[in-house]
């Protein structure tokens, strides 16, 4: 009897090391942001119109929490190679794929600006939402919905989404500016952005129901704010709404990398 317990306690023992082990080893990886992702950085530094080649790029590893759409990734090198950059890049910066130069003779498809489980999807906005042509591939932005309550006749705006990566604006999906052409082509025009599939469900039935508006935000801002409230007619009236507003200070923001 003894002995049986004896070894029922070791084998208790021996899953709660591994049990404990798995645990840490899983807040480990929570506490750096995530599984480490393979992305690209510059191996010197690289001015704009500088062709990308296999000698001038090289990897490193960020939290999987810090890659956004703009990062690209090791495995998508080879789509990269010979591509020019239209921003020069200090040697040890990612690479970005708004980095990347698209003239009229070497435009980009614009799937391919995609990460494989992203979606493209329109949203069509006039040449205010698009900052008069100064929105650009590579910005990102929120997303705000004015609609009318469901079931109610009070309408209502919404922070619909959030960190919302610009594909392209217009026919424009990024690249220098030459005599202003780049600024014509996206003044006031269709913007493309990168969602997931229930985000894209989402902006088409907003899109469906009332008007949809963006708000641009820092590139390297990736903070998503939670609890956001509604905004109604009685918060533009009420001078204590007003004020509750007015005083609210952002949070403070991690600021993701350019590593030198």
């Amino acid at each position: 009897m003894n002995r049986t317990a004896l070894l029922a306690a070791a084998v208790v023992a021996v899953v709660g090391v591994l049990l404990f082990g798995l645990y840490m080893k899983r807040f480990e990886t929570e506490v750096r942001g995530g599984e480490p992702v393979q992305v690209l950085i510059a191996t010197a530094d690289l001015p704009a119109g500088q062709p990308l080649t296999r000698a001038n790029l090289a990897t490193r590893e960020l939290p999987q929490q810090y890659v956004e759409e703009r990062h690209i990734r090791a495995s998508d090198q080879n789509r990269v190679l010979g591509v020019k950059l239209s921003n020069p890049i200090k040697s040890n910066e990612s690479l970005l794929w708004s980095d990347l130069a698209t003239t009229s003779q070497e435009r980009r498809n614009l799937s391919e600006l995609l990460r494989p489980g992203m979606r493209a999807l329109t949203v069509r906005v006039g040449e205010t939402s698009a900052f008069g042509g100064l929105l650009r591939p590579g910005d990102r932005c929120d997303v705000l919905l004015t609609a009318m309550r469901p079931g109610g006749t009070e309408q209502v705006t919404v922070p619909l989404l959030q960190n919302v990566l610009v594909l392209s604006v217009g026919e424009d999906t990024g690249g220098p500016d030459s005599n202003n052409q780049a600024n014509e082509r996206r003044r006031g025009r269709d913007v493309n952005v990168a969602v997931t599939i229930e985000q894209a469900a989402l902006l088409t039935l907003a899109g469906e129901q009332g008007t949809l508006r963006l708000v641009l935000r820092n590139p390297e801002d990736v903070t998503i704010l939670e609890g956001l409230p509604d905004t109604t007619a009685t918060d533009l009236i009420e001078a204590q709404a007003r004020a509750v507003r007015q005083n609210r200070r952002p949070p403070s923001t991690p600021m993701i990398e350019r590593i030198q």
